[in-house]
């Protein structure tokens, strides 16, 4: 392209700078790239009518050639013309890929027009991509033929809080059929996904085991989905543990043998395990002496505590 272009006005000839002509076009053909741009995923692309109305303006004619069959699909050859002069000034290539979703399965004739189409688009964008940044419209200059219906998955949405997809009115579709129109869509909105805890396991050989009961607690707690729930809590000392433990539990039938229960009683319970540790599964007052009171017992016996039958003067 010359660095200063001629225009003619009323039969003299003067010369204008390259940025002035820039944005000359820009306001000439904003209109009508505006109107034909393809929105996408909220963001608007322009079409091969828009580069080609900008190719016009600056005296030049956009065409493609050489189509051709490739192992990977269907490539072209994209030109922009001077019309006084006939000298290229810019040439890309257009393709159309057999692994592309939209267009495997399309006719061959559709896929050779788009080939040429994205050919055409990709060589204006060559020549004219600074002219669209001059529009100042929020316009990407990627050609619209190029994107995917789903638009780039690596570019950043923009954000907005309507829960749909943005969707311009129709464009005007081309002679070849080659335009993909982007419908809207409703997203509906996904429930948040809950993991889903395993429930208490009775622990590997449980029985019935033996206790004293020592004491208990109840709460009122609040999880952290807002569910409000109660929590009890036995201290107990199990027949055979060097030490005493807390049990907790949330079923309420459990729970409320535990707030009827008295310091010292003899009882017996059942232990489930599950991922956050020991938990209370089933308890119930016994009239069983844990060992502690067998022995008690045994030592009254041999000494004649208590015992009517005994000779052992005191």
């Amino acid at each position: 392209m010359d660095t200063n272009q001629l225009v003619v006005s009323n039969g003299t000839a003067h010369q204008i700078s390259p940025t002035r002509q820039a944005s000359d076009v820009a306001g000439v053909c904003k209109e009508i790239v505006l109107k034909t741009a393809q929105n996408i995923q909220g963001r608007k692309y322009v079409r091969v009518e828009g580069w080609q109305s900008i190719a016009n303006a600056y005296g030049c004619v956009a065409s493609s050639k050489d189509v051709e069959r490739t192992e990977t699909g269907y490539r072209a050859i994209g030109q922009v013309r001077r019309m006084d002069t006939g000298i290229v000034i810019a040439e890309a290539e257009g393709f159309v890929g057999d692994d592309e979703k939209t267009w495997s399965k399309r006719d061959e004739y559709a896929k050779r027009a788009m080939a040429q189409t994205r050919a055409i688009s990709r060589a204006c964008r060559s020549a004219f991509a600074f002219v669209v940044t001059y529009m100042d419209a929020g316009l990407e200059t990627t050609p619209a033929e190029e994107v995917p219906q789903d638009g780039f998955t690596d570019a950043p949405r923009p954000a907005s809080p309507v829960r749909y997809q943005a969707a311009s009115k129709p464009a005007p579709r081309m002679v070849d059929e080659d335009v993909i129109d982007v419908v809207a869509e409703r997203v509906e909105p996904k429930a948040p996904i809950r993991k889903k805890q395993p429930a208490a396991a009775m622990e590997d050989g449980a029985d019935w085991q033996t206790a004293r009961f020592l004491k208990g607690n109840r709460q009122d707690k609040t999880s952290k989905a807002g569910k409000n729930y109660t929590q009890w809590g036995a201290f107990v000392e199990i027949e055979g543990s060097e030490k005493a433990e807390w049990l907790n539990t949330i079923n309420r039938e459990v729970g409320e043998t535990i707030d009827a229960l008295e310091k010292g009683e003899n009882v017996l319970l059942q232990v489930a395990v599950d991922d956050y540790g020991r938990k209370l599964a089933a308890i119930r007052t016994s009239d069983v002496p844990t060992k502690h009171e067998e022995k008690a017992s045994e030592k009254d016996i041999e000494w004649g505590s208590g015992s009517e039958d005994s000779n052992i003067p005191f």
